[in-house]
């Protein structure tokens, strides 16, 4: 599965009211408000309104995204490894 998924990560904002990606590797949660998913450049939160995934086919890692995007925030995987660590320790 892996071999499939562009190894390239593209975004294409138009009229931040549609979105079209490649290089996603899995989505984890979605709603009208957020979509959270992984590219192969790490994590990334797309944010807006009334979102809706017209096209979603992690076999060739693209996605299409319909409704007012508002934000875009990305966060390495080893940024989420360190965030993670922290919290542990705050909870030991």
């Amino acid at each position: 599965m892996d071999e499939k998924i562009s190894k390239k990560h593209a975004v294409n904002l138009i009229d931040r009211a549609r979105l079209n990606m490649t290089g996603v590797t899995d989505v984890f949660a979605f709603d009208e408000k957020v979509i959270e998913l992984e590219t192969v450049d790490g994590y990334l939160d797309i944010e807006g309104d009334d979102l809706h995934i017209v096209k979603m086919n992690l076999d060739s890692g693209e996605l299409i995204v319909e409704g007012r995007v508002t934000g875009l925030a990305y966060q390495d995987q080893s940024g989420a490894s360190k965030k993670g660590s922290l919290i542990a320790r705050l909870f030991k």
